[in-house]
């Protein structure tokens, strides 16, 4: 509940400091006076719309602020702790403002939040029915609820949603792999590609090296044999050839060293030269017979040569690191085998839990169609004592097909929720004799909250009232014996809740434990409103007005007096 309220530069209020108790709070005042103005601030305390023409005239900003109290509020306060929001004891300050650049800042307790925090948080503890802001029952989760709760039904859709979120686990894990196998085809196939084209290759440690230099010597071979070929030809080969001519000369320097014998040392110089040809001619014949040039080996060596350098440009490696990536690619291509086994695992894991939700979907179906009846007979009652003689809200459950869905029925598939299988929608007419329509259309903003009050008054101890319930004129069009109905109605409600009323009708406004009045008054040349908790005298005079206009007679007043003592005793 609310325990304090600030309004600062929100509209016609300039400044407001509110003190709230518990039970049922009315709000009356003249029309125009602002009271609408408070329930619209509410709304947007708790994530409702915020619009910057709230702003008051010449401000930059509107700030609002509620202590809330967290007693008995263990929804909220499990919420607040998943969020990491601290507070003190039980109660915790939310607080918003709205700039006029439309950017609003947003406090729970002393840490900043968003306005979604707030509107999550303001489910956990109200529900807010405005005639601006209809923020839960034209919900249809919210209809469904109503439903549910009726039927003694939330631990079962509480078992259909853990099913079904196992369900959409198993689905995404197994659509998860699927995605990554088609990525994994496309690399297997590279893999494959890759290691075969290494293996075609299988080069050695070192071959490049080896080939390279083997290479050198073929491409230079033919020049080699030709010099070789020609040596020899003049050494030997010829017909003069210089070791078949050598004899003659060495005979001729015999002659010249007989003839002059200080030449005999020329001729042993001849004769070495003669016998150094000859191991010469010896050396350069073992050379050419070991000389091998092959035009085909050449083109053998190259061609590998050739390949061994594609290889470790495109993965650009040396040859040492090409085997270490060929094994490094037949272990990846390994891993991906062994996966192919995990995808038969999730299928049968999902297949399980679309068996079991399916169950508790078709289950959950049933059981709901089985109360609407029932359902719909108790909210006329209490409708016709609300004063909606002849009013009627019709639930209407639907599947809604979906080829993608994942329920299927005869030829036909189902779209799931979190709720189960069942769309709904409440159908509603007011007056006798009219076909029932959604009631989001059809509904004003009294209507619906009297549809509330009667949807409250049916479920009872089955849904215990939300700590705070904002109404705006509920009892709009009531008078005698309904508004009477409504005002025990809502006195009722509030001895769980903490109830803010909006009523223009006496009855319910001397029901209420408290009675804030809204007015408005020109100060500075602009217009003001306040609003201030009354005692039982102003009461008196406020319900006066109510009942007989501004002229307040004696008579008047007593008939005040006497409806407030009725309602007080």
């Amino acid at each position: 509940m609310i325990t304090h309220l600030k309004i600062k530069d929100f509209a016609l209020f300039e400044s407001l400091e509110l003190s709230l108790a518990d039970g049922l709070s009315v709000f009356t005042g003249e029309s125009g006076a602002g009271k609408s103005l408070i329930f619209d601030a509410l709304a947007s305390l708790f994530g409702g719309r915020c619009s910057t023409a709230n702003i008051r005239q010449g401000k930059e900003r509107y700030s609002l602020q509620a202590v809330l109290s967290l007693t008995g509020q263990n929804l909220a306060k499990d919420y607040l702790m998943e969020q990491g929001f601290r507070y003190t004891g039980d109660e915790i300050i939310i607080t918003k403002e709205l700039m006029k650049d439309g950017k609003a800042r947003v406090k729970i307790g002393e840490s900043l939040a968003s306005t979604t925090h707030l509107r999550e948080l303001g489910k956990t503890m109200a529900e807010i029915h405005s005639q601006n802001e209809q923020l839960f029952l034209l919900e249809k989760s919210n209809q469904l609820e109503f439903l549910d709760r009726f039927g003694n039904l939330e631990s079962l859709k509480f078992k259909f949603k853990s099913a079904l979120q196992q369900y959409r686990h198993w689905k995404q894990k197994l659509s998860d792999f699927e995605e990554t196998r088609r990525t994994m085809l496309k690399r297997k196939e590279i893999l494959e590609y890759e290691i075969e084209e290494i293996e075609s290759v299988s080069p050695k440690e070192g071959e490049d090296e080896t080939l390279s230099t083997e290479e050198s010597l073929l491409a230079n071979g033919e020049k080699l044999a030709e010099n070789y070929r020609l040596v020899l030809e003049e050494l030997t080969e010829k017909e003069n050839s210089i070791l078949k001519v050598f004899p003659t000369l060495i005979h001729a320097i015999q002659k010249i060293s007989i003839l002059i014998p200080e030449k005999k040392e020329m001729l042993d110089e001849w004769e070495e030269v003669y016998d150094r040809l000859k191991s010469l001619k010896s050396v350069i014949r073992e050379e050419e017979e070991e000389l091998f040039f092959s035009p085909e080996r050449l083109d053998m060596v190259q061609s590998r040569l050739q390949d061994i350098k594609k290889l470790k440009k495109k993965y650009n490696v040396s040859l040492t690191e090409i085997n270490l990536l060929l094994e490094e690619k037949k272990s990846e291509l390994e891993r991906w085998n062994e996966q192919a086994g995990d995808e038969d695992f999730l299928r049968i894991k999902k297949d399980q839990c679309l068996t079991e939700m399916k169950e508790l979907g078709f289950q959950l179906s049933k059981l709901r169609r089985n109360v609407i009846s029932q359902f719909e007979e108790d909210v006329q009652k209490e409708m016709s004592d609300l004063g909606l003689e002849g009013g009627k809200l019709q639930v209407v459950l639907r599947w809604e097909e979906n080829p993608e869905g994942e329920v299927e029925e005869g030829s036909k598939s189902y779209f799931l929720s979190e709720s189960g299988l069942d769309q709904i929608e409440f159908y509603f007419s007011a007056n006798p004799g009219e076909k029932p329509r959604p009631l989001r259309k059809v509904a004003s903003g009294g209507e619906l909250s009297r549809v509330m009050l009667a949807l409250r008054s049916v479920l009872g101890k089955q849904a215990p009232s939300p700590q705070m319930l904002v109404l705006d004129e509920v009892d709009t069009g009531l008078g005698g014996e309904a508004a009477e109905a409504m005002a025990t109605k809502l006195k009722k409600l509030a001895r769980n809740s903490q109830i803010l009323l909006i009523t223009h009708t006496q009855q319910v406004a001397a029901s209420g434990d408290h009675q804030i009045k809204i007015e408005k008054r020109l100060e500075g040349g602009r217009t003001v409103s306040q609003a201030s908790v009354l005692d039982f005298e102003e009461r008196k005079r406020e319900l006066a007005r109510m009942i007989g206009g501004k002229q307040v007679t004696s008579a008047v007043l007593k008939a005040a007096t006497d409806l407030l003592m009725k309602k007080a005793g």
